[in-house]
């Protein structure tokens, strides 16, 4: 697999549309790594550029991985899967802000270059949620709740005998 450039030039991706497709090492998104429970793992990308009206391109990306996260309850590491697909207006001045729609997120163009790692790296950050919990750990309380409602007795059984 041809490695992914560190930046790339905005007009030509834009005017070509091109893709850019692999994975990527979770250790190599510095800012990732300060929400992770660690560095093993990899995450499927696909950034797709194409021509966006008053803007200076747009991109469709793909992210799909397991990013191991530390539960706010539990305190146990567990993988919590992350599927994204977003549409990024590309800007260069705040005035153009307006014409990113509301389907989709701005992202800031530097010098007529991206970092498409850097556009991995946002989209990951923001699907990291403020206080993860383990899947697994709700369906335990869940099972937990319901086991003790069922060990009690119904306080309503006493009205039924007065009946």
């Amino acid at each position: 697999m041809k490695q992914l450039p560190e930046k790339i030039a905005l007009d030509k991706a834009v005017h070509g549309q091109r893709c850019y497709r692999g994975n990527v090492k979770l250790n190599k998104m510095s800012r990732l790594l300060d929400v992770l429970a660690g560095s093993d793992g990899k995450a499927d990308f696909s950034i797709q550029f194409d021509r966006a009206a008053r803007l200076l391109g747009k991109a469709k990306v793909s992210v799909d991985t397991d990013l191991p996260l530390i539960c706010s309850v539990t305190g146990k590491e567990f993988l919590f899967h992350v599927e994204i697909n977003s549409t990024i207006g590309f800007i260069d001045d705040l005035a153009y802000e307006e014409f990113i729609g509301d389907d989709m997120e701005a992202s800031w163009v530097e010098n007529g270059f991206v970092k498409p790692l850097e556009i991995i790296e946002d989209e990951l950050i923001i699907a990291v949620p403020d206080a993860p919990f383990a899947e697994d750990f709700a369906n335990e309380v869940e099972q937990e709740v319901v086991n003790k409602t069922d060990n009690k007795p119904n306080p309503f059984d006493v009205l039924k005998s007065l009946k």
